[in-house]
């Protein structure tokens, strides 16, 4: 009875606006660890790719390197942005993104050692379902953190933005 009476006497009041404010924080926070995930699901399958194409007779083409740098790099330096405006240490942003170049690296040496340069038979399809995972952990990522996000922080002008990154990626393939 003394501690319900005790909890009465110090209780405060919490409006709408103050739980809507606090959701929206720690969203930011979750969201760039999201994206640093996301980054390291899709990085893992894109660097047996990268291992397999880097042994392979025709090399890695300009479009596959130039697509993997314009997917990655703004991804993580918004990540990077997000996690320190929400205090995570300098330390802790440059492990968590070391550890994603160090994984992708092992990724590649392990692709090149596990696929020939030029797959045939079952091990092409082992290959091009390695790519479509790698594809549909980009597209989660994108869909469930970065758009939203990108949205919040932007405005209307994240669709056009999104439309022109779609297009430049289809002119670096086409050239």
């Amino acid at each position: 009875k003394q501690c319900l009476e005790h909890l009465e006497h110090e209780a405060f009041s919490v409006s709408s606006s103050d739980i809507l404010a606090e959701g929206k924080a720690a969203s930011h926070g979750n969201a760039a660890v999201a994206i640093w995930l996301g980054i390291l699901i899709d990085g893992i399958p894109e660097s047996l790719v990268i291992g397999m194409l880097a042994i392979s007779t025709q090399g890695i083409s300009l479009a596959f390197i130039a697509g993997v740098f314009l997917a990655n790099m703004p991804e993580a330096m918004s990540s990077a942005v997000s996690m320190r405006q929400h205090g995570m240490s300098l330390k802790k942003i440059y492990l968590m993104w070391g550890s994603i170049c160090f994984l992708t690296g092992v990724g590649a040496y392990v692709g090149s050692m596990l696929f020939s340069g030029e797959p045939t038979g079952s091990a092409f399809y082992l290959v091009l379902a390695i790519e479509g995972a790698a594809a549909g952990a980009m597209l989660t990522m994108i869909a469930e953190t970065m758009l939203p996000e990108a949205y919040e922080q932007g405005g209307s002008v994240v669709g056009l933005s999104t439309l022109g990154g779609f297009l430049a990626a289809l002119l670096v393939k086409v050239l």
